[in-house]
């Protein structure tokens, strides 16, 4: 067996009793589809419970970028599952030359606390996990200028993990996953897709937890310009970066806009209005089978999204709605946009769908019975129907556009 390039560690997964295995699989299945998409000549495999990735002989004929391990880092510093990982150094199955490595790592954790931690895969190796651990801090004290190092066992800041292998060992710093499950480990959700700061990060949320997101973006062409349906885009292509394949359904929805407007009380056009999406959402989720629903609504955050309109909104789903963000703030949820890289994008000035016939005063604690009276005065059934089938489709795989997809089942799109 080779020796790896990098060690992947997960949490919640080893928790999974029975079903650990399938967790297990479809986190090695996204990273090697990770890889693949990279054109990078490594594999991932899960051993000893952990992860890791390899050269995938034959092909060491196809070098490696330059940049792969800083392009690496950011992937797995993001992708779903991943706890922690590391990028290993090499050492020859001893203590001497173990100890060798010692002062490349004394620099590395040099202004932070530390600890060493130490694994033996192989039991044969002469000393016990501790005492490898309490020898290579040693080395690393001696190789570091006095004062220099402070280690800790509890409440650290950096960790240096060591693993006795079968071949040799390996050292690594841990860097810091954001865990969770595996995307497609826990069904598919449509999620309703704006330009705005929310639902990006409602649908990364939810990617986090092991769904699978299928966006839709609701869009008001040609009256508007076409600034939110490309923002939309380049979120959905940011999204493809946790999630591996994505595909984004961009619905038209002007005509409906313009019925309501028409024919309905002006109070009560945003939830009319949401709860056609609901509507379509829903049509769309039985065609891909999608189990659930996603939006990016906070409780209180705009005068719209209260629980009296909440309910009434979701009246007209047949699906689950999952409101990842419900307890955030605008505040919090802007920190999470600028970690996954989607602030810039959804800070874009542009115009918002459900703004653009905005009443005065819009319906803040609607009612159900009222506003099924004024919907069944309206003729929204064919209206959505127009705008399902009008809808376009834009493809991503791990932050790049494609021209068209490969072949694969709906629910994996």
């Amino acid at each position: 067996m080779s020796t790896p390039l990098v060690i992947i560690h997960y949490d919640e997964i080893a928790l999974k009793g029975g079903k650990r295995r399938a967790f297990e699989q479809q986190l090695v299945k996204n990273l090697n589809a990770l890889l693949k998409a990279r054109g990078w000549p490594l594999r991932a495999r899960n051993a000893w419970g952990r992860i890791f990735i390899d050269p995938a002989a034959p092909k060491q004929d196809v070098p490696l970028p330059d940049d792969w391990r800083a392009d690496l880092r950011a992937a797995l510093s993001l992708f779903p599952g991943v706890a922690t990982f590391g990028f290993v150094e090499v050492a020859e199955k001893s203590m001497e030359a173990l100890e060798r490595l010692a002062p490349a790592f004394a620099e590395r954790v040099m202004g932070h606390t530390f600890r060493v931690s130490a694994r033996r895969t192989d039991k044969r190796f002469p000393l016990k996990s501790f005492e490898i651990e309490r020898a290579f801090a040693a080395a690393m004290f001696r190789a570091a200028p006095d004062g220099a190092l402070r280690a800790k066992m509890r409440d650290y800041e950096r960790e240096v993990h060591i693993e006795v292998l079968d071949a040799d060992i390996v050292v690594y710093l841990k860097e810091p996953g954001i865990g969770g499950l595996a995307v497609g480990s826990s069904g598919n959700a449509v999620s309703l897709l704006s330009a705005g700061f929310d639902s990006p990060v409602a649908s990364f949320m939810l990617m986090k937890r092991g769904v699978r997101i299928h966006p839709i973006h609701f869009h008001s062409m040609p009256l508007v310009s076409d600034e939110a349906l490309e923002a939309a885009k380049d979120l959905a292509q940011r999204l493809s970066a946790f999630q591996g394949r994505l595909k984004l359904a961009l619905v038209p929805v002007l005509p409906i806009q313009e019925h309501i407007r028409e024919h309905a009380p002006a109070h009560l056009r945003i939830v009319l209005l949401r709860r056609s999406f609901m509507r379509l959402a829903c049509a769309y989720a039985a065609e891909i089978r999608a189990l659930a629903l996603a939006t990016g609504e906070s409780v209180g955050q705009v005068a719209s999204q209260t629980l009296e309109n909440m309910r009434v909104i979701d009246d007209a789903a047949n699906l689950p709605v999952l409101r990842p963000l419900c307890g955030l703030n605008k505040r919090e949820i802007i920190d999470i946009a600028r970690r996954i890289g989607t602030e810039a994008t959804s800070a874009r000035p542009c115009d918002d769908t459900c703004s653009l016939f905005l009443p005065k005063a819009p319906e803040t604690k609607a009612k159900l019975e009222p506003v099924l009276e004024a919907e069944a005065r309206l003729e929204l059934a064919p209206l959505e129907a127009r705008a399902l089938a009008e809808r376009e489709l834009a493809w991503f795989a791990f932050g790049q556009p494609l021209e068209e997809p490969p072949a694969a089942p709906p629910s994996r799109w």
